[in-house]
């Protein structure tokens, strides 16, 4: 096998990964849609001590993709990175606060994810802006899915405001990812996927 033929298998199974694991967060998008208010008493009871447990680990992972991404950019990106992660966390901060229940606060995270995985899978067809406004429009539409099912569904309510947080969600997240993962970074993850 070439070289040219062993890089082509490799594109198309970080493809076919990147693909799977956003049809499976799609599934965990469903499942949360059905189940979601089930899970309610464990999220909010007791302080909210459950949800808060989810929120600080989607923080924590956050922090540490974020971290790891800014090392491999080019030194002279790697400032314009870190205030575009800032100012994401920053937005996603104030988001947080502005929702009432914790389990409203967790699509930041459920969102952020859809972001991240949309982004991944959306880097192997385009590049630069193209591919964040790409997967942008992919959570975007996703996120007012959601909505329109979960206001047909007999337990759940759909409501607008719920859209426009799931959009402002992946949007900031994306924003960072843009800056992150763009051109100049450097290191055995540059212009690949994980």
């Amino acid at each position: 096998m070439s070289l040219a033929e062993a890089a082509a298998d490799r594109r198309r199974s970080g493809r076919g990964r990147d693909l799977a694991l956003f049809v499976a967060w799609l599934v965990v998008l469903g499942l949360c849609l059905h189940y979601g208010r089930s899970l309610a008493p464990y999220l909010e009871d007791r302080g909210g001590r459950g949800g808060l447990l989810l929120l600080g680990l989607g923080a924590l992972a956050a922090l540490g993709y974020g971290a790891w991404r800014i090392r491999a950019l080019a030194p002279e990106r790697r400032r314009a990175g870190f205030l575009a992660g800032l100012g994401s966390a920053a937005g996603l901060y104030l988001l947080e606060r502005l929702q009432p229940l914790m389990i409203e606060r967790l699509h930041l995270v459920l969102y952020g994810v859809l972001a991240l995985l949309a982004f991944r899978l959306w880097g192997h067809w385009r590049r630069g802006l193209a591919r964040t406004a790409w997967a942008g429009v992919v959570c975007v539409l996703v996120g007012t899915l959601d909505e329109v099912v979960q206001y047909f569904h007999p337990q759940r309510v759909g409501d607008p405001a719920d859209v426009a947080t799931n959009a402002a969600a992946s949007l900031l997240v994306l924003v960072a990812l843009h800056y992150l993962e763009g051109p100049g970074a450097t290191g055995p993850a540059a212009g690949k996927t994980l």
